[in-house]
Formats: structure tokens, C-alpha cells, sequence
């Protein structure tokens, strides 16, 4: 029963979202200056049975039902309830269920939280965030689908890998996700801003909360990693640059920066096409790390990938549509935004902000095209790769991380707009 319950739930969230694509392109163009109230209905609607979709794969994993092929690949009668209900994001197709749910409830809560802005801003920022839902509904249904029924029902089913079993483990997945997801809602609306003209202090400080949100929930989630591979595996730190770990590490250096430059943004009114840069990336390569952690390229490299075979071609396809037009779109309106006239004063906060943001924007490059060794390799074929990954990733931070530590010791000394004379300054740094 939750099987086909969970199944068609799917189908009617993907009409919704396809009914929210054509209503908001529609409004966006019309003069329309509120927000249909439709709009929260149908969102809500779709909210709803994507939740239920979700619970009922949970509702599958807790009463192991192996009718049900992915609980049958990932669970077994003997495992405790913890890990049964871990065991449903535990997994490609339940983690990819995960995913859209918290896609869905993002949106949902954006339009609660976005009254005061521009309809229009609204209107582009719902029709961006459902293309991505709508995207991941057909991926989900057509390749990935978690609710594929077994003929005839096994008795018992394979179980989960053991060293997935563990608290720290089983709570990482979810956490991360609301840091990872949480950077759609932020590539949606910088797309949405772009093109609406929503710019300013207004809309700087709505979408600094998103930042902050999707940023503190990636931290936590790769905190959590790192612990339970510290005790689980007896590797300290940040899994000594794993591949995988790599991919959630990007984003959230990603983020810093557009941190940065939306500070900037934000009180001088300059760097905007930076931000929408930076802020669009983050997504975009958590899109594409997606890619690397699913489609088996990392196998040779990393310790954790979730390889399934047969969906190489599909993610990149999917990815592909979803991404690359968007990242076109931002780099035109980075282009366009770098002609706002004004240069930042040397001793202002704004210019070091500027730098700082430089500078994790390095950092994150770096490591993501070190990364993607695996990936180049494959398109060229070729078999190039570096001798001592994390040697290199540490030399190659130690300056980067030293210039980083000074940079936000030596800002705090700075004022926004006009820098400080350089008395000020001295007296401010040395008190003398």
C-alpha cells in the first residue's frame, strides 16, 4: 500500500510543478503586482505529497517491506528502527527522495518568508526552484524511482553496509542535505533578482539568511562526517581530502565568498554580478558533486562514492539541462554588472571583503579541479593524477590559509565606503 502511495504522490507533485512553471512564467510577464494566492495553495499541495511520498518509504524501511526493491537492497527484519528509518536516505533512490523533499519545503517556506519582496523577484524565484523540482520528479520517476516493487517478496532482505550503522552517520545525511539544497533556493533567487532588477539593501538582507541557513547546515554536516570517519575509520580531520568530502567542501567555501561579496553588495551597492557569480556556483557545483559522489567516476579514489551503475549518462544529461543554460545566464549578468561604475578605496572594508572572497574563490577552484582529475581523465582520455593528493592540498592551502587568517584580523580595522587615513589606521591597529 505506501508503495503505491508513495508512487503517486510523485506524479501528482510533478503536475503541480508543472502547473507552477507555466502559472509563474505567465504572471512574471503580466502586470500582475500580488502574488496569486493560488501559488501558496498548489505549493503547498505539492509540499504535502512529496512529505508523504517520503513517509511513505520510511513507513516501507520500518515494517520492512521487501515487496519494495530498495527496502530489500538497503534493510533487513534484524536491524533496529534507528537504522531502518536511516536506512531510507541511506541509499541512491531514498537519498534522491531526500532531496526533493527538502527542495519542496524550502520553496515553501521562501514564499512564507517573502511577502515584502517584489512579485516579480517571487514569481522568477518559484520558477526556477520548481524547473529544479520538476527536473529531479522526472529524474526520480523515469531513472531512480524508490518504490519499484520485487516479484515474488523475499523474506528478508540484504541489509545496510555496517559502517553506514552508526548515530553520527545516520543523522550527516539530512543535515547536509538542508546545507546542500539550501543553496537552490539561493541559486533560484540570485537568478530571479538578476533579471527582475530586485537589487539593493532589501534584498541583500533577505537573501543573507538563506546563506547563513544553507551554510551553517553544511558545516554541521561536515562535522558530523568527519567525526563519525575519525572513529569509524581512524582518519582525523577532513577525511585527508577524500574526494567525496571534497564535493560538500566547495560549496561551503563557495558561500563564504559570496558572503563576502554580498556584504558589499549590501552596503555599497557594488560587486552585484560577483555575488550572483558566487551565490549561483555554490549551487552549481553541488549540482555537479552530485555527479562526481553518484556516478562511479570517484570508485579508484574514494573510500564512500555512492556508485549505480547505469546512471552515468542520465545524471549528466540531467545536470547538464538543469546547470549549464543558468550558468550562462549568470555569467551575462556577471559581465553586465561589472560596468556599474566606482572603484573600492584601498583602505576600505569593502576592497579586503573583496579579497577575502578572491581568495576562497581560489581555494575552492583548487580543490575542485583536483577533484575532477578523475573526470578530466575520462573526457581525454588520459591517466593523469597527482602522486600525494593530500600533500598537495596542504601546501597549496598553508599560504592560503595564513593570507585568510590576516585578511579578517586586518578588515575589522576598516570602515565601509571611504577607507580610514592611514594615522587612523596605525592608531587603530597599534594604538599608537
Amino acid at each position: 500500500m505506501s508503495n503505491y502511495l508513495g508512487n503517486y504522490s510523485l506524479y501528482i507533485a510533478l503536475i503541480a510543478s508543472v502547473y507552477l512553471i507555466f502559472k509563474s512564467y505567465l504572471d512574471a510577464n503580466s502586470e500582475n503586482k500580488y502574488l496569486d494566492k493560488n501559488f501558496i495553495l498548489i505549493t503547498s499541495i505539492q509540499t504535502i505529497m512529496i512529505t508523504v511520498s517520503f513517509f511513505s518509504l520510511v513507513a516501507a524501511f520500518v515494517i520492512s517491506d521487501f515487496s519494495n526493491e530498495t527496502v530489500f537492497n538497503n534493510s533487513h527484519t534484524l536491524k533496529p528502527l534507528f537504522y531502518k528509518v536511516s536506512g531510507t536516505w541511506g541509499n541512491h533512490e531514498g537519498s534522491l527522495l531526500l532531496w526533493l523533499l527538502v527542495l519542496s519545503i524550502f520553496l515553501f517556506i521562501f514564499l512564507l518568508n517573502s511577502r515584502s519582496q517584489d512579485t516579480k523577484y517571487k514569481l522568477l524565484t518559484i520558477l526556477f526552484q520548481q524547473i529544479i523540482i520538476s527536473g529531479f520528479l522526472v529524474f526520480i520517476l523515469l531513472t531512480s524511482n524508490p518504490f519499484k516493487m520485487l516479484y515474488p517478496i523475499p523474506s528478508e532482505g540484504l541489509g545496510l553496509n555496517p559502517i553506514l550503522q552508526d548515530p553520527a552517520l545516520a543523522i550527516h545525511p539530512p543535515i547536509l542535505y538542508l546545507g546542500y539544497v539550501g543553496t537552490s533556493i539561493i541559486f533560484s533567487a540570485s537568478l530571479a533578482s538578476m533579471i527582475s532588477g530586485n537589487i539593493g539593501d532589501k534584498w541583500a538582507r533577505h537573501i543573507k539568511k538563506w546563506v547563513l541557513v544553507s551554510w551553517v547546515f553544511l558545516t554541521i554536516g561536515i562535522l558530523l562526517g568527519s567525526i563519525w570517519a575519525y572513529y569509524e575509520l581512524g582518519w582525523g580531520g577532513f577525511w585527508f581530502w577524500d574526494p567525496v568530502e571534497n564535493a560538500s567542501l566547495v560549496p561551503w567555501l563557495l558561500l563564504i565568498a559570496g558572503l563576502h561579496t554580498l556584504l558589499i553588495a549590501r552596503y555599497t551597492g557594488r560587486q552585484i554580478g560577483l555575488t550572483y557569480l558566487l551565490l549561483s556556483l555554490g549551487f552549481i557545483l553541488v549540482a555537479y558533486s552530485t555527479y562526481l559522489t553518484r556516478s562511479g567516476v570517484l570508485t579508484d579514489t574514494s573510500v564512500h562514492s555512492f556508485v549505480n551503475a547505469g546512471l552515468d549518462q542520465q545524471l549528466i544529461v540531467f545536470l547538464f539541462l538543469i546547470t549549464l543554460p543558468s550558468l550562462g545566464l549568470v555569467i551575462y549578468g556577471w559581465i553586465k554588472s561589472t560596468k556599474v561604475a566606482g572603484e573600492e578605496d584601498l583602505l576600505s572594508r569593502e576592497f579586503w571583503l573583496f579579497v577575502g572572497s578572491i581568495l576562497f574563490s581560489l581555494s575552492a577552484a583548487v580543490i575542485a579541479i583536483t577533484t575532477s582529475f578523475p573526470v578530466i581523465n575520462k573526457i581525454l582520455d588520459t591517466d593523469y593524477s597527482i602522486a600525494n593528493p593530500e600533500e598537495w592540498y596542504n601546501n597549496s592551502h598553508i599560504m592560503l590559509a595564513i593570507l585568510m587568517a590576516l585578511l579578517a584580523a586586518f578588515s575589522q580595522f576598516m570602515v565601509y565606503k571611504v577607507g580610514r587615513p592611514i594615522k587612523q589606521t596605525r592608531i587603530a591597529l597599534l594604538g599608537i
